[in-house]
């Protein structure tokens, strides 16, 4: 089922009205403590934006009382919903992606997609899905890109591995020297060309290493650290 916008509103704006469908449909309506707790705002912002949302009639608003959506605001709360989990899934079922570095992607880009286009991406996610040789094909195409991008000669001469790195160190990624398996679990793990990598410490034994990506904490083994490549800083 597919919504169709019939008021613009702001990044910012349509993350209110997701935090308000999602507490409501919880809860059976929202108060403005619950919003600004979810989205980690001041009250003072949560009043000011849920004026804007009642001035374009999408939520009911009185101060101190309960907060509903209107039918108009459910609408463009629920197409809103839907563009984000097709995004999400998406970047989940495509290309690959950590499902936690998924959904913190998703939240970024679901603002700067129209809705064509995620119903587009919507269609192409469906037909992977209806082909599993086709779903296998590409995350194995995309861990190859990893693998074997192509690296200057002036920049291979100075790269270093994560197993190379200090407590504390960080470096980015630029390629991981390993194929099938263990370098697409490492890309699904956000071990990826590009990404920044801290080294928090290790076991007495120098085996596993912990590090931290995308603030996420991980172990590897030295032997996993040791083929990704990367440039530290």
């Amino acid at each position: 089922m597919t919504f169709e916008s019939t008021k613009s509103l702001s990044a910012s704006l349509e993350d209110y009205l997701q935090a308000i469908f999602w507490t409501a449909a919880a809860k059976g309506a929202a108060r403005a403590k619950d919003i600004a707790r979810q989205l980690g705002v001041k009250a003072s912002s949560v009043t000011g934006a849920l004026q804007t949302l009642a001035e374009k009639r999408f939520v009911h608003y009185q101060p101190y009382e309960a907060i509903t959506l209107t039918a108009e605001g459910f609408d463009e709360a629920a197409r809103v919903a839907q563009r984000h989990f097709i995004v999400r899934e998406f970047f989940v079922t495509v290309l690959g992606l950590d499902r936690a570095v998924a959904e913190e992607e998703a939240c970024r880009t679901e603002h700067c997609l129209g809705d064509d286009i995620a119903e587009r991406l919507a269609t192409l996610m469906e037909f992977v899905k209806a082909h599993p040789d086709m779903e296998s094909g590409v995350s194995q195409l995309l861990a190859e890109r990893y693998r074997s991008a192509e690296i200057p000669a002036q920049v291979r001469r100075g790269l270093v591995t994560v197993a190379d790195l200090r407590s504390g160190q960080k470096a980015v990624i630029v390629a991981v020297r390993s194929g099938g398996a263990l370098a697409r679990r490492l890309v699904d793990m956000g071990l990826g060309r590009g990404a920044l990598v801290e080294v928090e410490g290790a076991a007495p034994t120098g085996d596993p290493i912990r590090v931290k990506i995308r603030g996420y904490q991980l172990a590897l083994r030295r032997t996993e650290a040791a083929v990704i490549s990367v440039v530290g800083k």
